[in-house]
């Protein structure tokens, strides 16, 4: 997530306000259909957050 936050911070600081906001809206959309993945499988509240984090940011954990 570190990585993440660092691009967003770096296109909002160079006044990419478009691309800030299509990465931004990529990695939203990205959360939320994995966050509706894991309520469809059976997960519910903290678990599920968990999962939909780790899939959308759990490739990060290598850098």
């Amino acid at each position: 997530m570190a990585l993440v936050t660092i691009a967003l911070v770096l296109l909002s600081w160079n006044g990419k306000l478009v691309a800030l906001g299509i990465v931004g809206g990529v990695f939203l959309l990205w959360f939320s259909a994995a966050l509706a993945w894991a309520y469809a499988d059976g997960d519910h509240g903290r678990h599920a957050l968990q999962r939909a984090y780790n899939v959308t940011f759990g490739w990060g954990d290598g850098f």
